[in-house]
């Protein structure tokens, strides 16, 4: 259900208050009761008395007209009042009657290019705005704003009213991309002309606020929330509508936060405040019946919910009318109440249906809101069994979606698309129950859900790749500007984060902030010459084009489950098809809690990786069922009807499913996955459609690291400093981990590995270079950044810490007050280790002028490595990270993407030393010889599956 917020659009009425005071003054004892009139209409106007004003200020006109004419500033200014004051109680087609009447007048007395004129126009948009007639109001606003700028710049009071009101309009309007800089704008001019602390400073970070808690920022809109509620409280006090506006926004935010007990408190609050301020016939009291209505909802409290329901969709009829968005929101509001209680469903199709209608008329058939109205009917014909009716609903509402993204993805930060997608993720989620639900359903509607997967799946990672590549391409000088100083920005900030949080600078704040708008500032700027949004634009037929007969591509999703409604299950299902599949199969496999088991240490799970792989498959005589027969039965053999005739598989994981090694799974008679597929592995399959493999070019090179002496003294650690202006000043304190203080032991098996790779390369004639033992540091690595070679190879350890909400449900030891550990940023606890990281994580200090050995995904998600094709981590745990839903995995391999590498070797586990050495000098022979990368890694696990069980080889996965 659609929660009301209350946006603040103000009307410029001022200046014809002032003409009706300077009327009152001139008039003087001649005409005593005129004057008379004249003031107590103006103070009744001040008092917010609308229906008193009408007829004074009526009769006030009339005998300003009989002793002046109409064209005078005294007359016009009454005209506005009764305008005002007939929009003020709802009377919308009087007062558009009386602002056009005004507007004529004022075209005549002070003409078009006067600041009387601009305040017209932007009351009569504001009508529209009120009124759902969003066109008209832009056309007006647009007007308005023009000839404001024209006259007094962009510094003026009225400019930035109008700038407000307009992004609202486009907020609301679903237009996203052109609200917030608005907003912004709207907020510098407040600020510079008025301060923090006034009401019209308040009512921009109010309005700013519902932005973002429309695109899922909660925590930005919270923020704003509390700061416009604390300014409102201050300068108008707590018993007015402005403060009871501050606590219904900040009430719905914090439902959508899951607190609420607190939100409840807040709406009854608000609503009482209204009551008193604005009675109980008005649409703000209406809004705040509608939200707890719809709290209770949530909570099953349905005998609460339904009257505030009904008594909020009586108020909005009789106040709006039957043709306002908000009754349309009402409408939906009260079907949906309907649908989840279970209670009448024929009349909440009824309702869904006029609200899809009026949403249609008012908003057009590409507003988010029209969208959600086609899905809400579409999950009552599933509850109903009219599945074939719910059909053309969903993909009405998805196709939306998805071209809804296209526009407002251009104007967000990378968290800020994750954020989005996290909020919008229920559009998946129905889709895919859906197809759960019903197992006969269509091929257009199966074919129109894995569209839209393709569409979410890390789409985030996607389009900020896409846009750091745009960036790093454009040659104009302000682009790069920017991009240098966001760079430096998020350079600094890396550096702050390891440190303790007292230790770090007391702006850190404002300098994520800053560094957020830039990122936001290139991605606008970017869009105009990037590549749309490709990868939205990808459907299942592109990448059949790039399959084979016998290759097949799945692609696994995970959601929850919608039954009716909302279930507290996750499940996994995978979509496959092939080359000449008109529709692609769905195969539901089987809930979250099923595979967790195999990844905990709790209770009597099974939860170590050698159960899992390190099997008997290659021993004939032993024929007992592993724990990975276990996950074999629950992930890939239901998928094998589909896979006849089929020896290649392109497949895409999930959730849970990027820990699993698929090639390694038993997959009975004795085998295991590789032995019956070519199994390539991508972040999404829609790379497919995107990217083709690349052979090794015999003129590039190959740079290694590896033999980091982990331990350094002081003197070897300043001999090995280099000077780069692309290494930070900024400096990182001690890293606390455990009270044991374990220190990173050395890998003797690196150095023969990168000596034989080395040679390697050399017998081929291919530039080689490798940095071992103190030459092996963070600050030679970072030098790459720009300058990369062909590939990448890093033998050295990495690490993954999970998030410590996480440490007891996934069986991880407590490593202590590790300042990366306590993060909230998934890219700051995965990284690697180089030279010298055994004094700072020791607890020591560290050496001036040096950075600390501790690479971070989150700093090297910062490098150019678009040279590189191939980034090898002989390292442990290097796949591992926070694994968020569809959009994949926070970590090492999301860092080395958006850094610009084509294809990543990586390990899901602790892998021995000397095996993994053996599979990499493997993998570079055949590599060498002309193999793509991929064959070329095949060819080395077939190498290692000859010789060894699965748990000292099966670790590494290559990912595209």
């Amino acid at each position: 259900m659609r929660k009301l917020t209350d946006h603040s659009v103000k009307l410029l009425v001022v200046k014809f208050i002032l003409a009706i005071f300077l009327l009152f003054f001139s008039l003087g004892s001649g005409a005593q009761s005129l004057a008379d009139e004249i003031k107590e209409t103006a103070e009744l106007f001040f008092n917010g008395q609308y229906e008193k004003v009408i007829p004074k200020a009526e009769k006030a006109a009339a005998s300003i007209k009989e002793l002046m004419g109409e064209n005078n500033d005294f007359y016009i200014g009454l005209v506005i009042i009764q305008a005002t004051s007939h929009e003020n109680i709802f009377q919308y087609a009087k007062a558009e009657s009386l602002y056009i009447q005004a507007g004529e007048l004022l075209k005549k007395t002070a003409g078009e290019k006067s600041k009387s004129f601009t305040a017209f126009l932007h009351n009569l948009a504001s009508l529209y705005y009120r009124t759902g007639q969003y066109e008209m109001a832009e056309k007006f606003y647009l007007r308005a704003q023009e000839i404001t700028k024209s006259i007094t710049g962009e510094n003026d009071s009225s400019y930035a009213t109008t700038l407000n009101s307009m992004a609202v309009l486009y907020e609301t309007m679903g237009q996203y991309e052109k609200a917030e800089p608005l907003f912004i704008r709207a907020l510098e001019i407040r600020k510079k002309i008025l301060g923090e602390n006034h009401p019209e400073y308040a009512t921009v970070l109010n309005n700013m606020a519902i932005y973002y808690k429309d695109i899922g920022q909660f925590e930005k809109a919270e923020s704003l929330f509390l700061r416009a509620r604390e300014i409102r409280k201050r300068t108008v006090g707590e018993n007015h509508r402005d403060y009871a506006a501050s606590l219904n926004n900040l009430a719905s935010c914090l439902e959508d936060l899951g607190q609420s007990e607190k939100a409840e408190s807040l709406y009854i609050k608000s609503r009482e405040i209204r009551k008193k301020t604005t009675g109980e016939n008005h649409p703000d009291y209406a809004a705040s019946l509608n939200n707890l209505a719809g709290l209770y909802t949530v909570r099953g409290d349905y005998a609460k919910a339904e009257p505030l329901l009904i008594r909020a969709t009586e108020i909005w009829k009789q106040v709006l009318g039957e043709n306002h968005p908000d009754y349309a929101t009402a409408l939906n509001n009260l079907a949906a109440f309907y649908r989840k209680s279970q209670m009448q469903y024929t009349k909440s199709e009824t309702l869904y249906q006029r609200a899809i209608q009026l949403r249609k008329k008012l908003l057009g058939e590409n507003h988010p809101l029209y969208a959600d109205s086609q899905t809400d009917l579409a999950l009552l014909y599933s509850q109903m069994g009219q599945y074939s009716k719910a059909e053309p609903l969903l993909i009405t509402g998805s196709t939306i979606f998805l071209q809804n993204i296209t526009s407002t993805f251009s104007i967000l930060s990378e968290k800020e698309k994750t954020n989005y997608l996290k909020y919008n993720i229920s559009t998946l989620d129905i889709n895919t129950s859906f197809l759960y639900n019903y197992p006969k359903a269509s091929a257009a509607v199966i074919k129109n859900s894995l569209n839209l997967l393709l569409g979410f799946k890390s789409l985030a990672l996607a389009d900020t790749k896409n846009m750091l590549e745009s960036v790093r391409n454009n040659k104009d000088t302000v682009i790069q500007r920017i991009f240098n100083n966001w760079l430096i920005q998020k350079n600094l900030l890396a550096k702050q984060y390891s440190l303790a949080v007292d230790k770090r600078m007391p702006a850190i704040q404002k300098i994520e902030e800053e560094t957020e708008t830039l990122e936001k500032e290139l991605a606008t700027r970017s869009s105009a010459f990037r590549n749309g949004q490709s990868a939205l634009r990808i459907s299942m037929q592109d990448i059949q084009k790039n399959l084979a007969q016998d290759e097949a591509a799945v692609e696994f999703v995970r959601f929850k489950f919608y039954h009716n409604s909302l279930t507290d299950s996750v499940l996994y299902a995978a979509y496959i098809f092939g080359k000449n599949d008109m529709a692609p199969h769905f195969i539901p496999l089987c809930e979250e809690k099923q595979v967790a088991r195999f990844f905990t240490k709790t209770g009597k799970a099974i939860g170590n990786i050698k159960s899992i792989y390190d099997n008997e498959a290659n021993d004939k005589i032993n024929k007992k069922t592993t724990t990975g027969d276990s996950l074999y039965v629950l992930i890939f053999k239901p998928l094998l009807p589909y896979l006849v005739g089929i020896r290649k598989i392109n497949y895409s994981p999930a959730g849970l499913l990027h820990r699993i090694a698929f090639h390694a799974l038993p997959a009975g008679d004795s085998q295991l996955l590789i032995d019956k597929y070519e199994l390539n592995q991508h972040i999404s399959t829609r790379q497919l459609a995107l990217t083709k493999e690349n052979t090794l070019v015999k003129n590039k090179s190959i740079l290694l690291f590896g033999d980091a002496a982990f331990s350094m003294d002081s003197m070897s650690m300043i001999k090995q400093k280099i000077a780069s202006r692309n290494i930070s000043t900024i400096y990182s304190s001690e890293i606390l981990r455990s009270g044991s203080r374990d220190a990173w032991v050395s890998l003797p098996g690196t150095a023969t590995e990168l000596s034989e790779i080395q040679t390697l390369f050399e017998k081929y004639k291919i530039n080689s270079l490798s940095f071992t033992q103190e030459k092996a540091t963070e600050e030679q690595f970072k030098l790459l950044s720009g300058n990369s070679s062909s590939v990448l190879h890093l033998a050295t350890h990495g690490f993954f810490l999970p998030d410590l909400d996480k440490k007891g449900k996934e069986g991880f030891a407590i490593d202590g007050q590790n300042a990366l550990r306590l993060a909230d940023d998934p890219m700051l606890r995965s990284g690697i280790v180089l030279a010298g990281v055994n004094r700072v994580w020791n607890g020591q200090p560290p050496i001036d002028g040096r950075e600390d050995g501790i690479v971070t995904a989150y700093e090297i998600s910062q490098l150019d490595l678009r040279n590189t094709n191939l980034v090898v981590l002989s390292a442990c745990e290097t796949a591992l990270g926070d694994i968020k839903g569809n959009e994949g995995v926070f970590g090492l391999q999301r860092a080395f993407k958006l850094a610009g590498v084509k294809n990543m070797l990586l390990s899901l586990w602790k892998v021995p030393d000397a095996e993994t050495a053996e599979l990499m000098i493997f993998f570079y022979t055949y590599y060498l010889q002309g193999k793509t990368v991929r064959e070329a890694f095949t060819a080395a696990q077939q190498e290692m599956r000859n010789r060894y069980k699965p748990y000292f080889w099966a670790a590494f996965v290559l990912i595209e």
